[in-house]
């Protein structure tokens, strides 16, 4: 199964990128808060949700993407 809605397309240029970095922020804090706390049943959920989370899908392709684009220039 892959992440977003099967039914749109989503051009490059027309994500809400604030949007999206946000979302994955709030939940990279949650995570941490719940880490400190040492509640890992929250930590685990938490982590469950990053993964299947739309906005940290497309984060991590626009950073694979930038990369690859610095690695791949000539000189």
């Amino acid at each position: 199964m892959v992440n977003g809605p099967k039914d749109v397309t989503y051009e490059w240029e027309a994500v809400d990128w604030r949007l999206h970095e946000g979302n994955v922020r709030r939940l990279r804090q949650r995570i941490f808060k719940a880490a400190q706390e040492e509640d890992l049943a929250t930590v685990r959920s938490l982590q469950r949700l990053m993964l299947r989370s739309w906005s940290n899908t497309l984060i991590s392709v626009r950073q694979a993407t930038q990369r690859n684009a610095v690695v791949g220039r000539p000189g």
